[in-house]
């Protein structure tokens, strides 16, 4: 009986360090508004171009000050700027560093106001990774 006992914990501690199992947690968080987020208007175009990254371009330039702002859902401005004449072509717009919510972009110059609202939610997945 004392040798079947000794075999099974032999076995056991074989088998343990031989097999590497990990539970991996990863959090990423994504913008929900469709996989890639796009409003054009004829002048202004705000798209997502990469995880939580959003490009904000006029289509033609304007010798208008142009204004952008980022907007949570209780209104409070998270960031009020202008594009200067070479952003005009397209200024990107990291977003990563923003908590779980929603949000607005708001372009406007002269009589053209555009935006693109979206949402980022967190999502939490777990990997078993094995290995012998």
């Amino acid at each position: 009986m004392k040798t079947i006992k000794n075999n099974v914990l032999l076995g056991l501690a074989v088998l343990a360090t031989t097999s590497f199992v990990a539970i991996a947690p990863s959090a990423n968080a994504r913008v929900l508004d469709g996989p890639k987020a796009e409003t054009k208007a004829a002048s202004v175009s705000i798209r997502e171009v990469g995880n939580l990254k959003f490009k904000v371009a006029l289509n033609q330039p304007s010798n208008e000050r142009v204004f952008v702002s980022i907007v949570d859902d209780s209104n409070n401005k998270l960031y009020n700027g202008t594009l200067s004449k070479k952003d005009q072509a397209g200024r990107v717009f990291d977003l990563s560093q923003l908590a779980d919510g929603r949000y607005v972009i708001e372009v406007s110059y002269g009589k053209e106001r555009v935006s693109q609202s979206f949402a980022i939610q967190t999502q939490v997945s777990r990997v078993v990774l094995a290995r012998n």
